[in-house]
Parts: C-alpha cells; structure tokens; sequence
C-alpha cells in the first residue's frame, strides 16, 4: 500500500469512483474500501447501474460514506437520452424528476450529465426540450445540472453548447469541462474558458494522448493543466476539480489518483490548503 497523497486534502478537490470502480457495475465497494488510503474526503459517485440509483442504493451511498467520513458532493448519471418524439421527452422528464430527488437523498447538490453520440435521434435540441422542464424543478430542490463535454458527442464543442446556453438562461444549468474529453476532440480549451467561464459549473481531470486518442496517465498526455485550470481560477470557479481517470488495476490506482490529487492541489487556493 502506498502512501496517502494528503493526510487531507483540500476539500474542492474530489475523486470520482471511476478511479476505483473502473466502469463495472461494482456496488462502489472498492470505492469504499479504497478510500480511506488516500486523502480524498470529497467524493463523485458514477451511479450508472440500475442498483445504484434505487432508495436502497442511494441511501447506502449516504450510509457508508458517513461511516469512513467522506462527503458525497456530485453524482454522475447516465446519459441524457430523449428522442424526437413526445413520448420520449415524457420518460426523460420523468427520469430527471427522480434523478434530482435521488439527489436530495444522497445530499449532493449536482447532477452530472453527458449526451448521446452524434447522429443518433434527439440529439442537442432534445436535451434543450427537456432543460426546459427540468431545470426549474432541479432549481426549485436546489440543484444543479452540469452538462459534460465527451468525444463523439452532441456535447462536445462549443457551438453545442452556444445552442443549449442561449436556449436555457438558467444559472443552475452549466459545463463540466472535461479536460481528457476537449483534448480527444481537439478543442481549444482556452477558449471554451474564455467563451463559458461564467457556465463553468464542475471541472473532471483527466489527461490524453491527443486527439482522437485513449486517457492516459496524468503527465503522459498533451493536456497543460496548468494552463486551463489557471484559466478556470481566473474566472472566479470556485467548484471542485474532480480527479476523473479510470481505474487501469489495483498496482496502479493510487498511484494515478495521487497524481492527479498532485496537479488539483496547485489550483486550491490558500484557504482551502488550511
């Protein structure tokens, strides 16, 4: 067992259960058995499976983060899915109903979102359809929404999200500025900074090969962290930066969740290092 990155680290810096779990259907049990070896007390919780968005499932995530004293602060949901049709933005709508209650019963604040590929049906006017009925309940139980940029998808570029921005005037509707997903896409990231800083509502931490490429460990890959997240602070961000990079094996976890916390912990400010 390696050394904890922190005794404690700041509490804007937040690990995603990603870097645990990796993308199985795991009941967050490495997560929970990880994370008292490392200094992350800020936790993302990728609810993918059906399991782990049920009261049960969601009361447990309460539970067992209270009993090894960390804080859930985000969850990750699945992928915004309406389709053209009205019966379809009718199941989103109530699916999004539940997802910000699920909210409310885990304690989080924010709802992390993606969209579907491109060229499937619905697409970015569908998920500005359903923004329309569903950001004003989130905004009614006090939550956010932060819609994440990926590769290959209708939330991807910037005109994406000029569509949905100028469509939903909604401070509670923001980006998650995924910097592994612009640099896969070849997105200027300065820019996006510089064109939606005031959107920019939660920061994922990951690093990439390049464009089109594969995630890769942090410092191996062409993202300037420093850069963007000097960037991000400029604009008076404040939120987390989560430390997002899948779990590759259990020789290699901590190491890369370390590494990450390493490049957040720059971009804290002299407060949060207290």
């Amino acid at each position: 067992m390696m050394d904890a990155p922190s005794p404690v680290l700041p509490e804007r810096i937040a690990v995603a259960t990603l870097g645990f779990d990796g993308f199985g259907d795991e009941a967050f049990e490495p997560a929970f058995s990880g994370l008292p070896d490392t200094g992350f007390r800020s936790v993302e919780f990728n609810c993918w499976y059906a399991r782990t968005i049920t009261p049960q499932g969601l009361a447990s995530i309460r539970d067992r983060s209270a009993a090894i004293c960390v804080t859930p602060v985000s969850l990750h949901v699945p992928s915004f899915s309406p389709g053209p049709e009205p019966s379809d933005l009718a199941r989103e709508t109530a699916r999004w109903c539940w997802l910000i209650e699920a909210a409310t019963i885990v304690g989080v604040t924010l709802l992390k979102c993606t969209g579907r590929d491109r060229g499937e049906a619905g697409g970015v006017e569908s998920i500005i359809a359903l923004l329309r009925e569903v950001a004003p309940v989130a905004a009614e139980r006090g939550v956010r929404i932060s819609l994440e940029n990926h590769a290959n998808n209708v939330l991807e570029f910037a005109e994406d999200y000029d569509r949905i921005f100028d469509a939903i005037d909604d401070p509670g509707v923001g980006m998650c500025l995924d910097t592994g997903h612009f640099a896969a896409s070849g997105v200027d990231m300065l820019a996006i900074v510089d064109r939606f800083g005031s959107r920019i509502n939660h920061v994922d931490l990951k690093d990439c090969a390049g464009p089109g490429r594969e995630f890769v460990p942090f410092g191996d890959g062409v993202v300037d962290f420093d850069e963007v997240l000097d960037a991000v602070n400029a604009t008076g961000y404040s939120g987390y930066l989560v430390v997002e990079f899948p779990r590759r094996g259990d020789d290699t976890a901590l190491t890369d969740l370390a590494a990450g916390a390493a490049i957040a912990r720059r971009h804290v400010d002299e407060v949060d290092r207290a």
